[in-house]
């Protein structure tokens, strides 16, 4: 009885591992369950082989890295950003988070957009989205530089969010996540991206959001 009780908590089951906090150091993950210790509202996931943190873990920024192409998976709140408004030169005009965040890069002048689609994530409905950079007009430069579209600034600070002409981004919008709107997603480069996005995919389908 006394080695039941050591092993097993008096015969009972054994408790459920809890998600291990992300690491605040840039490393590899083991595979396995994780949660945010930053960002908010806190969620969970899972990860299988080859994901890597990208820190600092900010209250409105996670993100994960892919590959050896700067591709990757993350999560935003979108309280306090401030979006790109689209300009012919790329000249940073910022505004505030429109009321319909995928209406927005929908009606992008410099991004391509695929149909979108509802889905479910930890529970909270949301929109899909697919997103490409368009034509860019000529001398075009923004605050990432050439071939790439600014699209919005966390309010933490950091590197505003952009992508890359060479990039393909599959985006989700939760617009009631305990009351946030959220935004979670992956961006790989195009000719990669249908070998890395089933991974993302696995990820997005282990959320769970604790608080």
């Amino acid at each position: 009885m006394a080695f039941c009780a050591l092993a097993v908590g008096a015969c009972g089951a054994p408790e459920e591992a809890k998600p291990r906090p992300l690491p605040e150091e840039q490393q590899q993950l083991r595979s396995g369950e994780y949660r945010s210790v930053e960002f908010e509202p806190s969620v969970s996931f899972e990860v299988g082989e080859g994901w890597s943190t990208s820190p600092p873990e900010v209250y409105d920024a996670l993100i994960l890295t892919r590959g050896d192409e700067g591709g990757g998976l993350g999560f935003a709140n979108l309280h306090g950003a401030r979006f790109f408004k689209p300009t012919g030169t790329g000249t940073p005009y910022m505004t505030d988070v429109p009321k319909d965040v995928v209406g927005w890069f929908r009606e992008h002048p410099y991004l391509k957009t695929q149909e979108t689609e509802p889905v479910n994530v930890g529970g909270v409905e949301g929109v899909r989205i697919d997103v490409v950079v368009g034509d860019l007009p000529k001398d075009y430069y923004g605050e990432c530089g050439l071939g790439c579209v600014d699209v919005f600034r966390f309010s933490s600070g950091g590197l505003p969010l952009r992508l890359l002409e060479e990039e393909k981004a599959r985006l989700i919008v939760l617009e009631d996540v305990g009351g946030e709107t959220v935004m979670t997603g992956f961006a790989f480069p195009v000719d990669e991206f249908d070998e890395h996005a089933p991974e993302a995919r696995k990820v997005i389908d282990t959320v769970e959001w604790r608080g």
